[in-house]
């Protein structure tokens, strides 16, 4: 199927504006675009047919295309504008295009151009790693190539051209043909079809008798074949190229190759066998790098020859000493390739031939720079073999030599030091610490007077210390720490070295001050860790030293400095343990309690910030603390404010632990005793702004109190609530006297819901009138209510206590009394109703246990309102209150007779007068 003339014209139109455009592109991001713009509209046209003249314009024109496209892809190509991949996509298109016109295919100037496009779209493919369609452009260059031997043979058998001209265009035919052929071969490698490429190479191999002059190419290029063969670990395929890039190279007659590139195809052959499979194609190798080393004498070879005998099992003595000389004797060798071979004996446990053959080395290159290798590697060596005094001789001739002669190069001496360190650590693992000691000390003899600020001398100089401190030699051991502190101010490592020094010592100061100085380290920029890390092993040192002073402030500083929130949390409680093993004295307790309150707080803010992460480990954390706070809160005794806020942190603890009922009940008793605590606080406090802070805070605990309470009534786990015990009450009682002694004017409302509560007792409504009568609250009111709400409590018990009940009276009857006049008998009307109360009690319910003494003070205080009132001139009133006077006496037991007579006399008396009274006032009526 063709496509009209139309939609032709308008593709070839469409084509060459985007040809004209990609020409000025200089960013190669809109050329790419324009080029994927193009294939799109090429994938959409078929092949235009140039026989029909209506579409002969148009062939031309898409001719015209290509080869501007091609031209434009190589100007920028050389002009550094394209990338690899783009060069390869602009050719391709160019290819294509033309390739879209098909009556010109008979034309021997079309033909060669299209060979000429195809093969260098396929070359350009190659070159950016895309050998899949590459092959698609050499088939159509193989494919025009052939078209155009047929037309040469055709033409030749018409007469038309000389036998030159054939033979010349013959040849250049062929010349495109095996470069076709090599590229097409290249393909193949680079897809694994090794077959297939040796095939083609095999095919140009058969046109070199035509075209001599490109045997050194297909020699080099098979020789590449080899070694992308050989990198690719695709031993086999390597051999069979090395082995047809030598024969290659041999030439016909005369050779293609240089012997030097004949032996270096020789030499990777070798090793090819040997990568391939040593034990059955060692000879092979052998071979191959014996004629590679008759072809052109190299150091290689003869290293890879010394290789090749080590590998084979039978190989005689005489033969590997012969190639082992020849090879570090060879002119070229350098001392790198001299040491690799020595290493090679080493591997093969050949060590008297690699100690003999670097000490000939060591002869050998005295003069060279590289000397210190090799210094090094027969010190590797002969430490390898235990050959210690050996040893020990070289590396103090290598000492005095780079003193004095032979200074080594920076590099070798830090292999020297890296060596030196090893064969120190190995002794100092063994609990050799003097041999230990000799190896740093050889190591240090390396170091010169400009490496003072050299970190790894600090670091030489803490191994000495700690060989030193080994050894019990404690000055030496701080002259090194000194050192190193020198080298390295910064170190805490150095610190730390200089805290066990201290510590050993028995210097508690100097440790501490070490424990100081390592703490300021991550300040500086050490590694956090590290320090935390070293500041623990001061403390475990300490401990295991039994002084716990400094152990205190290992821990203590780690607590303030480290990250780590898990490792502060042991560090706490490692304090925590230590400073209760100090509770002795009060003072001793009461600063000690001070600094494990200042721990807890510190804990339950890291705590805090664990919540969310690790939920376990929070709970068995604030379980510990939380112990710990109520243990020490009841061993405070008579310190209530450090018992409160003990209790105070225990609560905290407690907020942190899973809300069950058993949490609940201890958050409610740490609340509830932290309010104690705190209200006896405040009774002792002497400053009054302290006294009113506590009592604020009493308050805040009741409140909280209170809210656990709720949440416990509110849980369905359990029935358990707080109706059936006393924290109700005296949660009240802590409120009510801390708002009495605040002024609050809430407390009859207090007093009200402590008279509602069905558990509430006649003891704690004495406590609420006693309370409401102190200052500043001085509400007697309250307490009256309160004591007549008690006295009823009292009377409601199946078996009354009347001694309990008589004190309530006690108080009621005097609050009352003394609110009046002692001569107004208005003022004493409540009293009366009392005492009249209290006798019927004593009369009818008491049955003899009312207490004597009580009843003994209920009559004094009413005969002595009756002569007050006496004397007041208020007769009726008077003889009342010592009636009720004499009933009272009546129930006396043995203090009546004490009384008996005066008062009976007495109240004659005033029986008379109160008669002359009467008389008097009849007459004056």
């Amino acid at each position: 199927m063709k496509d009209s003339e139309s939609d032709i014209s308008t593709s070839v139109a469409q084509i060459q504006a985007i040809i004209k455009a990609l020409e000025k592109d200089k960013d190669e991001n809109k050329a790419a675009q324009r080029a994927e713009k193009l294939s799109e509209l090429l994938d959409k046209m078929l092949v235009i047919d140039g026989g029909n003249d209506k579409y002969t314009t148009a062939s031309a024109e898409l001719q015209n295309c290509a080869v501007n496209l091609w031209n434009i892809a190589v100007a920028k190509r050389a002009g550094g504008h394209l990338s690899t991949d783009l060069n390869a996509r602009l050719r391709h298109l160019a290819c294509q295009l033309a390739f879209k016109v098909n009556s010109l295919e008979g034309s021997e100037v079309v033909l060669k151009r299209r060979v000429m496009m195809a093969s260098k779209t396929g070359r350009a493919w190659l070159d950016c790693g895309n050998p899949s369609l590459a092959d698609n452009s050499l088939s159509l260059a193989s494919e025009c190539l052939e078209k155009l031997t047929k037309n040469l043979l055709s033409a030749a058998a018409e007469g038309k051209l000389s036998e030159d001209d054939k033979e010349k265009q013959k040849t250049e035919i062929e010349k495109d043909m095996f470069k076709v052929f090599c590229y097409q071969a290249e393909s193949a490698v680079a897809q694994e079809q090794h077959d297939v490429a040796m095939r083609l190479a095999q095919r140009c191999k058969e046109m070199l008798a035509r075209l001599p002059k490109e045997t050194t190419f297909l020699a080099m290029l098979c020789y590449n074949f080899g070694v992308e063969t050989y990198q690719k670990q695709k031993y086999e395929e390597a051999v069979a190229w090395l082995r047809e890039s030598f024969e290659l190279g041999k030439g016909n007659g005369q050779p293609a190759t240089s012997s030097k590139n004949q032996a270096r195809t020789l030499r990777l052959l070798a090793s090819a066998y040997l990568e391939w499979d040593s034990k059955q194609h060692w000879q092979k190798a052998l071979n191959a790098v014996g004629l590679a080393n008759s072809e052109h004498s190299h150091s290689a070879g003869l290293h890879l020859k010394v290789h090749i005998l080590l590998v084979s099992d039978n190989v005689e003595d005489n033969r590997l000493v012969s190639a082992v000389t020849d090879c570090l004797h060879h002119p070229e060798v350098t001392v790198e390739l001299a040491l690799n071979t020595i290493k090679l004996l080493v591997e093969h446990k050949r060590t008297q031939l690699a100690l003999d053959g670097v000490k000939q080395l060591s002869q050998q290159f005295q003069a060279s720079p590289g000397l210190g290798k090799v210094y090094l590697l027969h010190l590797r060596i002969l430490l390898d073999n235990r050959e210690m005094q050996a040893a020990q001789g070289l590396i103090e001739d290598c000492i005095s030599g780079h003193n004095t002669t032979r200074p080594l190069d920076t590099v070798t001496r830090k292999r020297f030091h890296l060596l030196l360190w090893e064969q120190a650590a190995h002794a100092y693992e063994a609990n050799d610490h003097e041999e230990a000691l000799r190896w740093y000390n050889y190591s240090r003899n390396l170091f010169s007077s400009s490496d003072g600020q050299d970190k790894n001398m600090a670091k030489l100089e803490r191994n000495r210390s700690a060989c030193f401190l080994h050894l019990k030699q404690y000055n030496k051991a701080l002259e090194a720490a000194r050192l190193a502190e020198t080298c390295d101010p910064s170190s805490p490592h150095t610190q730390y070295a200089l805290f066990k020094i201290a510590l050993l010592q028995g210097n508690s100061d100097a440790a501490i001050e070490a424990i100081e100085k390592m703490g300021t380290a991550d300040e500086k920029g050490e590694e956090d860790s590290t320090v935390e890390g070293l500041v623990c092993l001061a403390a475990q040192l300490a401990f295991e030293e039994s002084n716990r002073d400094v152990a205190i402030r290992a821990l203590e500083r780690l607590v303030q400095h480290s990250h780590n929130t898990q490792q502060v949390l042991t560090a706490i409680r490692c304090l925590t343990r230590l400073r209760l093993t100090f509770l002795g004295t009060y003072e001793g307790q009461r600063s000690g309690n001070d600094l494990i309150l200042s721990y807890l707080e510190t804990a339950h803010s890291k705590l805090q910030e664990l919540k969310g992460t690790k939920e376990d480990g929070v709970v068995n954390e604030a379980t510990w603390f939380m112990k710990i706070a109520w243990n020490l809160g009841l061993k405070c005794g008579e310190d209530s404010n450090m018992m409160h806020q003990f209790f105070n942190m225990c609560f905290k603890f407690s907020s942190l632990c899973p809300v069950d009922m058993a949490n609940l009940v201890r958050k409610k008793t740490c609340a509830l005793m932290a309010a104690a605590a705190c209200l006896q606080s405040a009774r002792n406090a002497p400053d009054p702004d302290e006294k009113k802070k506590m009592l604020k805070k009493v308050i805040l605990y009741v409140d909280t109190c209170r809210e656990t309470c709720r949440e416990i009534s509110n849980n369905k786990i359990s029935d358990t609530d707080c109706t059936g015990d006393s924290t109700p009450i005296l949660l009240c009682l802590y409120e009510f006297e801390a708002k009495a002694k605040l002024g609050e004017p809430d407390l009859a409302q207090l007093v009200d819901r402590v008279m509602a509560m069905p558990q509430a007792d006649a003891k704690t409504l004495e406590t609420l009138a006693a309370l409401a009568q102190e200052a500043p609250a001085a509400q007697p009111t309250i307490s009256v209510k309160a004591l007549k709400e008690a006295i009823k409590r009292h009377l409601q018990t199946p078996n009354t206590d009347f001694t309990k009940c008589s004190k309530a009276f006690h108080s009621l009857i005097q609050l009352v009394l003394n609110k009046g006049s002692n001569s107004d008998p208005s003022s004493k009307e409540e009293a009366w109703g009392y005492y009249k109360e209290a006798l019927d009690i004593i009369d009818n319910k008491s049955q003899g246990c009312y207490p004597e003494m009580e009843i003994l003070w209920l009559m004094t205080k009413a005969w002595n309102c009756g002569i007050h009132l006496l004397s007041a001139g208020h007769y009726v009133d008077a003889e009342h209150w010592c009636g009720m006077s004499m009933k009272l006496l009546k129930h006396l037991t043995s203090l009546r007779t004490h009384y008996d007579t005066q008062m009976t006399t007495v109240y004659g008396e005033v029986l008379a007068k109160i008669e002359a009274q009467k008389v008097r006032s009849n007459k004056e009526e």
